[in-house]
């Protein structure tokens, strides 16, 4: 009776083995795909953060355009040497700050 006990136990501790391990493999292929995705839109980003004139264009060249090496190390480099103009709020709070001169 006992070794029916321990077989038991053992298929028990096996079967939770191996659901604990497809969820370790769903959660690592799920944040490798984050990652990707991450990495995937760094140019897009860079353009966001910066303020960039053409972020629009960055983002959509991005999408379309982004999965070959060529264009996301391009898109890159145009997200960083690009126009910045000033968010919506620094220009509202600056024409607050000085108003027009009549």
């Amino acid at each position: 009776m006992s070794a029916f006990l321990g077989i038991g136990i053992v298929l028990l501790a096996l079967i939770g083995l191996g659901i604990a391990a497809l969820f370790i493999h769903f959660v690592v292929w799920l944040l490798a795909a984050v990652l990707g995705l991450l990495i995937y839109f760094v140019p897009s980003v860079i353009a966001a953060a910066r303020h960039h004139e053409h972020f629009l264009w960055v983002l959509v060249l991005n999408i379309v355009l982004g999965w070959s090496g060529i264009a996301w190390v391009v898109l890159i480099v145009w997200a960083i040497l690009g126009e910045r103009r000033l968010p919506p709020l620094n220009r509202v709070r600056a024409d607050a700050s000085n108003p027009p001169v009549r």
